[in-house]
């Protein structure tokens, strides 16, 4: 009789603890249910292509497709400024941030700039190297002679009014046109001058166009003389002619095949000291000496040490010192 009681005992907490843990399982099925529901909710929502940097991309740095990634974001939390695809940002002129973006965040219209501006046109300048503003006609420019990526030579006409003499010479070879007006490529270039043509200009519109050059500090020095003492005009040359050439530079007077007054007044002067100079003659440059009283002329000088005339700058780059004449 104890035995069934136990049994039935036994047999009731079974089912009290079977029911218990059916209870349980349903509670916990119904929390996944609810948990997936939720999230099929959150999947379904519109989602659209936005460009984001796949790592962090320094300020001024020029942007290139290994610093972005296109990722799905949600329609509704898209910032404003975000770009869809690659091209709207890398395209003919890529475009550089002002400040750092990091990796995983939206590039926004708002944080890049032009390479033709500010920040952006300083990112184009290579290390060690500086852009120099030229000043040169409104038809060199639209003529297109010099343009984004052309290469130069630099001359200088200095007209030396102490000696009462114009001279003209080559100062720098094979110099790199970094921007023509603010603008880094030929395509944007004509871009603006058709646009200002539409709108009733003429290109430049008769003022002086600005040419910037990629130089090294020193070779700046030399442009912001050639330029303050006299006037700067370039050459373009083929961009695979790295030939360096000598001049002697040129005056008025070899222009018009004449001999120099100072010099045949130097050889008469040195017929009378009973010497045989050479006779003058105006295709050879000599080297030119400042004018001097007729009496110190006569006089011996101390000559210094030799200085050289022809100096190699980074990149090929040739400076010609303007004293060695």
């Amino acid at each position: 009789m104890s035995a069934r009681k136990g049994a039935a005992r036994a047999s009731k907490v079974g089912a009290l603890g079977f029911t218990l843990l059916a209870l349980v399982l349903t509670i916990i099925t119904a929390l996944l249910l609810s948990q997936m529901m939720g999230g099929s909710q959150y999947n379904t929502e519109p989602v659209k292509p936005v460009v984001v940097a796949s790592k962090d991309v320094p300020a001024s740095e020029r942007i290139n497709e290994d610093h972005l990634k296109v990722v799905q974001w949600p329609e509704s939390s898209v910032p404003a400024g975000a770009f869809s695809s690659l091209d709207e940002i890398l395209g003919p002129n890529p475009r550089v941030p002002v400040s750092t973006i990091f990796a995983g965040e939206p590039v926004l219209k708002q944080r890049l700039a032009s390479p033709s501006q500010g920040t952006g046109m300083a990112s184009l300048v290579q290390q060690g190297y500086r852009g120099f503003p030229v000043p040169v006609d409104s038809w060199v420019a639209e003529a297109r002679l010099v343009y984004p990526g052309a290469m130069v030579d630099v001359l200088t006409t200095i007209n030396q009014q102490a000696e009462r003499r114009t001279y003209t010479k080559m100062v720098l070879q094979r110099v790199p046109v970094l921007a023509v007006d603010g603008a880094v490529d030929s395509a944007e270039l004509a871009a603006r001058e058709e646009k200002s043509k539409a709108n009733g200009g003429g290109g430049t519109g008769g003022r002086k166009a600005v040419v910037t050059l990629l130089v090294t500090p020193e070779q700046g020095e030399l442009l912001a003389l050639a330029s303050r003492e006299g006037q700067v005009d370039l050459a373009l040359r083929n961009a695979r002619d790295d030939s360096v050439v000598e001049t002697m530079g040129v005056d008025p007077y070899m222009l018009l095949g004449q001999a120099d007054p100072e010099e045949v007044e130097e050889a008469e002067l040195a017929a009378k000291a009973g010497e045989t100079p050479p006779d003058p003659d105006p295709r050879i440059r000599r080297p030119r000496r400042p004018r001097t009283r007729p009496e110190d002329r006569m006089a011996p000088r101390e000559e210094g040490p030799a200085q050289p005339a022809v100096q190699r700058g980074p990149g090929g780059t040739k400076t010609i010192n303007l004293g060695a004449q």
